[in-house]
């Protein structure tokens, strides 16, 4: 039986996260908020991957990300700041903004497995990073740049997000969850 996490009843392997580009996170969060009834957003500024690594290259872009619940999925809005190449980038140059990737749920004891099975259908890491606390992220995507509006046009998203849920990110989770269960429908950004 897949391990279930505490946010939303997402089991390991599930896709629980939309993530999209956005060219202005404060009123893409606005516009969820306000017509959408997504929130209240979490949004950290002025982030840099600690460890990214994107296509044989280390240097990251600087990024705006914002997450917040509609239901039991996690919207995750994207801004990048700069020209420096990246997984964001490349895919807005192919594609426009919009539905970048979906986020999938990963316990640890199914991390390796879970990258093998994409792995074993030609995927390849597009962008890795091991975030404060542990946790492990990879956008797995197709191998050439090329082939993004062939995945997106045939999957949705560009990419697959496998997010190793570690205690903290179950703990930061659960509580935009509960964040959102206890929403007024007006606060667009939780207070840090």
């Amino acid at each position: 039986m897949a391990k279930s996490f505490s946010f939303g009843g997402f089991a390991s392997g599930e896709i629980f996260q939309l993530g999209y580009v956005v060219p202005d996170v404060d009123a893409a969060m606005k516009f969820y908020a306000e017509q959408l009834g997504v929130g209240p957003f979490s949004c950290s500024r002025g982030f840099r991957a600690p460890d990214g690594w994107y296509r044989g290259k280390t240097d990251m872009p600087e990024l705006t990300l914002a997450q917040a619940y509609t239901g039991h999925v996690v919207v995750e809005l994207i801004q990048q700041h700069d020209d420096t190449p990246s997984v964001y980038k490349e895919f807005i140059d192919r594609c426009g903004y919009g539905l970048h990737h979906y986020g999938i749920t990963v316990a640890t004891e199914d991390y390796d497995r879970t990258l093998e099975f994409y792995y074993s259908r030609g995927f390849v890491d597009v962008f890795t990073d091991n975030l404060p606390g542990g946790t492990r992220i990879r956008y797995i995507g197709p191998k050439s740049v090329g082939d993004i509006e062939k995945t997106r046009a045939e999957a949705g998203a560009g990419y697959f997000e496998c997010v190793e849920v570690l205690e903290n990110q179950e703990k930061m989770f659960s509580r935009l969850c509960e964040a959102h269960r206890l929403w007024d429908g007006k606060t667009v950004i939780l207070a840090p």
